[in-house]
């Protein structure tokens, strides 16, 4: 048995694990994950593979391929949370191999295996691979682009090889018009996934590394931290220096501009036209205008941050590995010479993770999941500084080896002791969940145990253990029994149990994004009495969704025949909801029972 292949069937046994055990298991979590299934359930009912739409409404977030990847998951499996979250657990499997793949290329067999397994086993990307949204399909499209990039450099036992500088920077890419074809193609894939970014990133990335092997100029020596306008100063004619014309041109033109222009075209633009026919130009003014230039000229839905938002956004969602990080960088970013085999695989990873940090941490609307992207080159960075110091290439200060010990114990600690306290408050009756917490401590009790001038593989090996237990308690166990407390998916199902499909569901105040998909149809949203008083009028044999406390506002409006089909408290919130019928008389004699308004209100 190879290398390779067991390589990569330990890569598939542990995303089999990890991505898709108990995948149905947890009810859609709001707001992205419901939003998207039920977008790919109503185009599935209607027979649409065109246009999205989410509570039968146009649906602009998103283009289509998250969506054709679900209906087909919905045509062979049905409609559930498993078949909506199956692409995406499939996508990320497709990933972590090609991490390993580009691992392998860069730095050998070792460093690939662990590059797949600590990507597999970080918190933000298991999330990713685990919901119905399309980060985990663009990541894998992302990446994919990468490997074929990263497969077209001369390579040498000592690491990437120095092609005729004479040629410039088109010595670095594809030497065969196929090779730009492939590549091109996959980014037009990423832009059916999630718009512009889908190659304009990429892009990025490749021409940034072949600036940065073009002979990038120095920062000048003597560099004074204690005097930042002068620092400030010199670092802005850098910058001026490195992205000067020509610098910037030649590596552009190696990359055939044309040809991807082309290929884009040919890949994406069909249904992007399409789209823009069926719905009179809506979709696309909604998308490219509102959800790419808004979201990054302005933040969106409140969502917005400091300029270091995603370096503590990356410290959460990469853990337990993230505990390495810093002096993964450190060693990567100023001490990476003194691997000259390793030199040019880590200055493209920095390139790679680089590019979508900046990026994201310039634009105003931040959510910690728009820097995914940059979590297969951490990996590959952590796992290449973790399997040198197993193999004796890294001497890591003492003080890394403990702080990187005490920081998962006191992770581990924070959870059991804090996620009691939230239960308390807000989620009663799961104060367990604080239990994940005993894995880092063992973890971290593991890292002291060892000695770390001995043997380091168990050393490895124990914290794989630890983070891949991590991931399956976290989101095979606690994450689907959490569910089950959500209020919006607890009175979706009653609706949908409880009447025809046929009977219209209102609500006054309150909305949910998993209503529509448990309900199965459509939910309309009023804010006003009147509202209410005229949809009771037009639809007799309707229900309503209200919070017990908006129950006095609608005093005058709901008759005495008024009866509570259901009612469920609030997910993290105080209150309850209440899902009210204006005539009881037909949920008599229906399974579960009924109760008059009155006696909840006393």
């Amino acid at each position: 048995m190879t290398n390779v292949f067991r390589h990569q069937l330990i890569l598939l046994l542990t995303c089999g694990c990890v991505f898709f055990f108990n995948l149905g298991g947890a009810r859609l979590f709001d707001e992205d994950e419901p939003k998207n299934a039920e977008c790919g359930r109503e185009m599935h009912e209607r027979g649409d593979w065109i246009v999205p739409t989410y509570n039968y409404e146009l649906r602009t977030d998103k283009p289509i391929m998250l969506y054709w990847l679900m209906l087909t998951s919905f045509e062979v499996f049905d409609v559930s949370e498993f078949s909506a979250r199956l692409p995406s657990a499939i996508m990320a499997t497709g990933t972590v191999l090609l991490v390993y793949h580009i691992g392998r290329m860069m730095f050998g067999h070792a460093v690939g295996l662990w590059g797949g397994l600590i990507l597999a086993s970080g918190l933000m990307f298991v999330t990713s691979s685990r919901i119905s949204t399309p980060d985990a399909t663009l990541i894998s499209f992302i990446t994919l682009s990468i490997f074929l990039f990263v497969r077209s450099q001369v390579r040498t036992e000592k690491g990437w090889a120095t092609p005729d500088e004479t040629q410039g920077p088109r010595a670095f890419m594809p030497q065969r018009y196929w090779g730009f074809l492939a590549l091109y193609a996959v980014m037009g894939l990423a832009v059916l996934t999630k718009g512009p970014v889908g190659f304009l990133l990429p892009c990025a990335v490749i021409g940034l590394y072949l600036m940065c092997r073009a002979g990038a100029p120095y920062l000048p020596v003597g560099l004074d931290w204690r005097k930042p306008f002068d620092l400030a100063d010199e670092l802005l004619h850098y910058l001026v220096s490195f992205f000067a014309p020509s610098r910037f041109f030649p590596a552009l033109w190696a990359m055939r501009p044309l040809t991807l222009v082309a290929v884009l075209a040919l890949v994406a633009l069909p249904w992007y036209i399409t789209v823009g026919i069926v719905t009179d130009g809506a979709w696309l003014e909604g998308f490219l205008g509102g959800h790419n230039v808004g979201r990054f000229s302005s933040a969106m839905e409140g969502h917005s941050g400091p300029i270091f938002y995603y370096v503590v956004a990356i410290m959460a969602g990469f853990f337990p590995w993230s505990v390495f990080l810093p002096i993964t960088l450190y060693l990567a970013v100023m001490k990476r010479w003194k691997w000259p085999q390793d030199h040019q695989g880590l200055l493209f990873l920095l390139c790679w993770a680089g590019v979508y940090v900046v990026f994201f941490s310039i634009a105003q609307t931040k959510l910690p999941n728009y820097v995914l992207p940059a979590y297969p080159p951490l990996a590959l960075l952590t796992a290449w500084m973790l399997v040198r110091w197993q193999e004796g290439e890294i001497e890591l200060p003492e003080w890394a080896y403990v702080w990187g010990a005490r920081s998962l114990m006191i992770a581990g600690a924070v959870l059991i002791v804090a996620f009691p306290i939230v239960a308390w408050l807000l989620l009663p009756g799961y104060w367990a969940v604080g239990l994940v917490g005993v894995l880092p401590i063992l973890a971290g009790l593991w890292m002291i145990r060892h000695d770390p001038s001995d043997d380091r593989t168990p050393v490895l090996n124990g914290l794989g253990i630890c983070a891949v237990g991590l991931v399956l308690a976290a989101f095979s166990g606690a994450a689907p029994w959490i569910s089950q407390a959500q209020d919006s998916s607890l009175l979706g199902l009653a609706v949908n149990e409880k009447t025809d499909r046929a009977v219209p569901m209102a609500t006054y105040r309150y909305f949910a994004p998993n209503l529509p998909f448990y309900a199965q149809r459509p939910v309309l949203r009023y804010h006003s009495v009147e509202e209410i008083q005229s949809f009771w009028e037009t639809n007799p044999e309707g229900v309503l969704c209200i919070q017990k406390a908006d129950l006095a506002e609608l005093h005058d409006v709901l008759p005495k025949s008024t009866v509570v089909l259901d009612e469920a408290d609030r997910f993290l919130r105080p209150g309850s909801v209440l899902l009210l019928a204006k005539n009881g008389d037909r949920f008599r004699t229906a399974a579960a029972p009924v109760r008059s308004l009155e006696s909840v209100i006393r």
